[in-house]
């Protein structure tokens, strides 16, 4: 007898595509973020939010680390605008989608946990559970919760599709 799959938010599908099972609601909401998103990406590179999305990588010697830095931004600008473009598609639409787009959309998951989680201060060493209801970031916190629980399905389905 042959094991049904589980079916979540995100699907491999027996011809070797993928389905994304969110609501029309989720859908409309996951794009408002993902514009969000490119609206950080478009920031003034000291902005703090973007910290983790274009990590210092010699931390010790500044000029190296701009060196670094002005030969890597631009490409890896270039590839989170392209996985955007793709996540729009994939959010507009409720048809299967291939390989490539999932990792779109999985990077774009990543980029929005890494942006909100600078914003709300979590570490390794820390879980953004933690937030009592009546903090002010309370909601962001959920928020990171649902996007890391929906960044695990992506990974999971691309690891065992």
């Amino acid at each position: 007898m042959r094991k049904r799959k589980k079916v979540g938010p995100v699907e491999s599908l027996d011809d070797g595509a993928f389905r994304i099972n969110l609501s029309a609601d989720e859908r409309d909401t996951m794009l408002r973020f993902v514009d969000q998103l490119e609206e950080v990406l478009s920031a003034e590179h000291t902005d703090p939010r973007l910290r983790r999305l274009f990590p210092t990588a010699y931390h010790e010697n500044p000029d190296l680390d701009a060196e670094y830095q002005g030969y890597m931004r631009d490409e890896l600008s270039q590839s989170r605008a392209a996985s955007i473009a793709t996540v729009r598609e994939v959010l507009g639409s409720e048809d299967p989608i291939s390989e490539s787009q999932l990792y779109a959309f999985m990077m774009v998951l990543n980029s929005l946990r890494l942006v909100l989680g600078t914003l709300l201060g979590v570490s390794e060493d820390e879980d953004s559970d933690d937030i009592d209801e009546d903090d002010p970031s309370f909601g962001q916190a959920q928020l990171y919760g649902y996007l890391g629980w929906l960044l695990e399905w992506t990974v999971d389905t691309l690891s065992n599709g």
